[in-house]
């Protein structure tokens, strides 16, 4: 069984992070997919800076591009949007690393697999 995260314990992980981390020049928060849109936006309010939807562009005047996730596994979704925005000198913040595999609050509590995981079990 998958672990749940709370709201409150996501947020005040992710505030943790973001304040004790080194995110003084960020001026801009995206996040790839769902779950990067939701940390995005949770980071956007904790850092009072501006959410930019993903794929948009992010303008230079307001500092350095901040990309955060949800999680993380092999980190290859949060380097390849690191990819994207490699003229903005991104950051990149992932809330949780997986394994153990975590669910969070606004998922639905019902068996979850994915594609690579149902691809390994074969």
């Amino acid at each position: 069984m998958n672990r749940v995260v709370t709201e409150i314990e996501f947020r005040l992980r992710l505030q943790r992070l973001l304040l004790q981390g080194d995110f003084a020049e960020v001026g801009c928060v995206t996040g790839p997919g769902r779950s990067g849109a939701v940390a995005a936006v949770y980071a956007s309010h904790i850092l009072r800076v501006p959410f930019i939807p993903f794929g948009s562009p992010a303008p230079d005047h307001l500092g350095r591009l901040l990309i955060v996730d949800t999680a993380t596994q092999t980190g290859k979704t949060i380097r390849k949007a690191a990819r994207r925005y490699r003229e903005n000198n991104p950051l990149t913040l992932a809330a949780y690393q997986e394994p153990p595999r975590v669910m969070f609050w606004y998922e639905g509590r019902k068996p979850q697999s994915f594609r690579h995981e149902r691809r390994n079990a074969a």
